[in-house]
């Protein structure tokens, strides 16, 4: 069954295109702007069924709140660890996403994530 295409999503998914790994709440507030009728429910189920669906990745770090990437080839973000700001990183090796091994006889890994924290260029002129 085909998902239906709704003007409630294409509005939401220009959002995340036009925002930078935002959260939820950055894009209800980004797309609140100009179309006050669509719901933050709305908007949480959306994007929701984007990452459920493949048409958008969820970014969880460890204590911070979901982020959303538009671009789903596999590739790596750098976290800064003063602002948040999610980025993507360019490197020359391609992802391991094709990987399969096993741990401790018993374990299947089915999939796996690599991230980057350090500090983003904005906030590097305020540390000393």
């Amino acid at each position: 069954m085909q998902e239906r295409q709704t003007k409630q999503k294409q509005i939401i998914y220009e959002a995340l295109q036009t925002l930078d790994h935002p959260t939820a709440t950055e894009v209800y507030g980004y797309v609140h702007q100009t179309f006050p009728s669509v719901s933050r429910a709305t908007v949480f189920r959306v994007l929701g069924g984007f990452a459920t669906s493949g048409k958008a990745l969820e970014l969880k770090a460890a204590g911070d709140e979901v982020r959303y990437d538009y671009n789903v080839m596999p590739h790596y973000h750098a976290h800064c660890k003063l602002c948040g700001r999610v980025a993507d990183i360019q490197m020359d090796v391609k992802p391991l996403k094709d990987v399969c091994f096993t741990v401790d006889n018993d374990f299947a890994v089915e999939d796996f994530s690599v991230e980057f924290f350090g500090v983003c260029k904005a906030c590097q002129g305020g540390i000393n």
